[in-house]
């Protein structure tokens, strides 16, 4: 039996996670940000996401409006990705070990920026 696709209505549910996604301002790569700061290890990305999960677990926090998991070409092969919001950042940073210098860096960094703003 021949199915009809609907492809408007898959075209509208784009439409919307786009507008979803501007609205909550999913502007990072979790994979970019531990470029950036040198982090090499997958163990250490899963133990910073998995404490900021629970962060936002705890506190209540909208998952959906912060987190957004994702697939990406490497070149070579997919994998996993985040795309995470400003505060979802903020927090993986934080669950970073210090030990790494940049990680430090930018821990330091924020809290600075937090001092200067009281």
């Amino acid at each position: 039996m021949l199915k009809i696709y609907d492809y408007l209505e898959e075209m509208l549910e784009a439409q919307q996670q786009r507008q979803n996604d501007a609205a909550t301002k999913l502007n990072f790569f979790v994979s970019e940000v531990m470029e950036m700061l040198a982090i090499e290890e997958s163990e250490e990305i899963v133990i910073s996401l998995n404490r900021t999960f629970r962060a936002f677990g705890t506190l209540q926090l909208p998952f959906n409006q912060n987190f957004k998991k994702i697939y990406r070409f490497d070149g070579t092969d997919m994998v996993l990705d985040w795309k995470v919001s400003s505060l979802a950042c903020y927090l993986i940073i934080i669950n970073c070990d210090p030990t790494n210098e940049l990680v430090a860096k930018a821990q330091l960094h924020f809290a600075m920026n937090r001092m200067g703003s009281n």
